[in-house]
């Protein structure tokens, strides 16, 4: 498997609440906005997104070792997201 350059901002992302509205902004650690005016229940979801990508590219790693063993269904849904985040596929 080669290695994608990862182009989007780094984690974490901390969400706060706009004082202003009744939407919640996100941001990186540095401050860099990532997202603004997101529905409440959103947040938590786009907060985590680092680390799910994280997780997920390790998984894939593990899945293509594992693909001789009954795991192809589990490592091409996990290739098939992480292509849509990478910009593979539309």
């Amino acid at each position: 498997m080669s290695e994608k350059q990862v182009t989007h901002t780094p984690g974490p992302w901390y969400a706060y609440q706009s004082e202003k509205y009744a939407y919640k902004m996100i941001s990186s650690k540095y401050g860099e906005s990532i997202a603004n005016h997101v529905p409440n229940e959103d947040a938590r979801l786009i907060t985590a997104a680092p680390e799910m990508y994280e997780v997920l590219s390790e998984l894939l790693e593990t899945l293509e070792l594992s693909k001789d063993y009954g795991f192809d269904d589990e490592y091409e849904k996990v290739r098939a997201i992480l292509d849509k985040v990478e910009g593979e596929t539309a």
